[in-house]
């Protein structure tokens, strides 16, 4: 009865067929009988295996008779299933491929102190899209305040742009590439957040600064979606 399951047939099908093959025409009470499987799952054992073409069903005396096909009828279920299995094995050198392409890079990169921090914003300088800041205003100032100069002139060298999310009690500024929007000041934190490319970094200002860099697309796609709601209502 293996070797049928192992041919599709469920449990209850190969039992039916096999009591078909040993005792020949039968009706379905005869079949339940025979086989031991209750009356309701004979009919549908034997629905599945004439929809397979493992049995036929004949009229006599006004009564319906079942009858098992000939065993050869097994080697085109066989066959069918070795052609289904070659299809299958066509897909394997495809979904290997797939397999073996780069897979999204994920990389989490933590720093500490001022130097660690120089290593944050020179890695914004390589940025192919514009900067999004929201957070801790103007601490980058304070931390850095002779780096920041320089920082910024590259930035303008490259033309890389910026929009920034400040606190409402920040005095604007103009500053070049750069549009700032305003938010009130319940909102402020004692960390900053720069969104480019496909990354995210995290500045904690405290006394001896922190700093992660997270690259991972889908982060920092979330991250911008935030930036950009946050963008909408905040006011010039």
């Amino acid at each position: 009865m293996e070797q049928l399951e192992n041919l599709g047939l469920s449990p209850n099908e190969s039992k039916c067929y096999l009591t078909l093959i040993k005792i020949g025409s039968s009706s379905a009470n005869e079949i339940a009988r025979q086989s031991g499987i209750h009356r309701v799952s004979v009919y549908d054992a034997l629905r599945g295996l004439r929809e397979k073409g493992l049995i036929s069903q004949i009229i006599k005396e006004n009564k319906m008779f079942f009858e098992a096909a000939n065993p050869d009828k097994l080697y085109s279920i066989i066959e069918q299933k070795e052609i289904n299995l070659k299809k299958s094995k066509e897909i394997i050198p495809n979904l290997m491929k797939e397999f073996d392409l780069p897979k999204q890079k994920q990389e989490i990169r933590s720093f500490k102190g001022e130097a660690g921090l120089k290593t944050i914003f020179e890695d914004m300088l390589k940025s192919k899209t514009e900067i999004l800041d929201f957070g801790a205003e103007n601490k980058i100032k304070e931390y850095l305040k002779y780096y920041y100069p320089q920082w910024d002139k590259k930035r303008l060298i490259k033309k890389i742009k910026m929009r920034i999310i400040a606190n409402i009690k920040i005095k604007p500024t103009k500053l070049k590439l750069t549009k700032i929007k305003f938010i009130p000041k319940e909102f402020t934190s004692s960390v900053s957040t720069y969104i480019y490319d496909d990354k995210i970094a995290l500045v904690m200002w405290v006394d001896n600064p922190l700093g992660t860099i997270i690259d991972h697309q889908k982060v920092a796609e979330s991250y911008k979606n935030y930036f950009e709601y946050l963008w909408k209502v905040a006011k010039e």
